[in-house]
């Protein structure tokens, strides 16, 4: 009687076990926005996402960061976590490899780069400025700006350029920085003249940026995934924005930050909601997702 109770206790402590490492679900890829996401309030990875990031790579998970930031701003902050790692850079328009090379570049089309450049933004709003993305560079027309929603400015600096000159150049992506309202006339002027031929999305309330139709965070990753091996079956992803629209619906699992705008929740409503940025919510739920042993201070 006593060996079948002993049994019996045992069984239930192995289905137990079993069932608690059943619940790590090892994803092969993880993909996480930076800012809103990954970036705290101080727009900083936090050393307790650093420490898991670390941790998770050596584990032999794939990391990679796919922001709507510049490549030099992407490696900075890959640079202060620790790590080498491939980036996915201007919300998919360019990939650099681990060490530096470029390797995916997807510039606006020609055609639809001139219609752009032709709009009078200013006739909707005085209070909108455009900013230009080029070979890792950053143009404006003009030194004032009487609207910038961004606390902190990227390490490097935009350079001041006649719209005449960047009409000749090769661009990777346009933004427009204003309030929002003013944005949203603007953002339908571009869809009707370009007869929605481009892509164009929110990445602050204040910030509207537009690239080639072929252009987002999805599209990038699965260029990446061609080139080291893995498909979004293998990855689970983490943003806040629109621009994470795409990367967050097509992952085999994604995650919104409850920082995230509302209409990002309400578009994606079957989507876990973890927590805020300023909370280490992408760190957090890696930690859970990987069971890995870190305490947070």
């Amino acid at each position: 009687m006593y060996f079948l109770k002993a049994q019996k206790v045992l069984k239930n402590f192995m289905t137990a076990k079993i069932s608690k490492r059943r619940k790590v679900i090892m994803y092969k890829v993880v993909v996480s926005d930076l800012d809103g996401t990954l970036l705290n309030s101080d727009q900083e990875v936090s050393d307790f996402s650093k420490e898991v990031i670390r941790k998770l790579v050596k584990k032999k998970v794939k990391f990679y960061i796919a922001t709507g930031r510049a490549y030099p701003d992407a490696k900075r902050i890959m640079k202060s976590i620790g790590i080498k790692i491939p980036l996915i850079s201007a919300n998919g328009g360019v990939i650099n490899d681990a060490e530096g090379k470029e390797i995916y570049r997807n510039n606006l089309d020609e055609k639809y780069k001139d219609i752009i450049l032709n709009i009078d933004y200013n006739a909707i709003s005085d209070l909108i400025h455009i900013n230009i993305y080029s070979d890792n560079r950053w143009f404006l027309t003009e030194e004032e700006r009487k609207v910038n929603p961004f606390e902190e400015e990227p390490d490097y600096m935009y350079e001041i350029m006649p719209m005449e000159k960047m009409k000749k150049m090769e661009i990777t992506k346009i933004y427009y920085i204003g309030p929002r309202k003013e944005l949203l006339k603007l953002e339908k002027i571009i869809l009707e003249k370009t007869e929605g031929e481009v892509n164009v999305a929110f990445t602050h309330p204040e910030c509207l940026e537009i690239f080639d139709i072929g252009v987002n965070k999805a599209m990038a990753i699965k260029k990446l995934g061609e080139m080291e091996g893995f498909t979004m079956d293998d990855v689970v992803a983490f943003g806040d924005s629109f621009n994470d629209y795409e990367m967050l619906k097509e992952a085999k699992k994604g995650y919104i930050m409850k920082n995230a705008h509302y209409t990002l929740k309400k578009a994606l409503s079957d989507i876990e909601v973890i927590t805020s940025n300023s909370r280490n919510g992408v760190a957090k739920k890696i930690k859970e997702l990987y069971d890995l042993e870190i305490d947070e201070d």
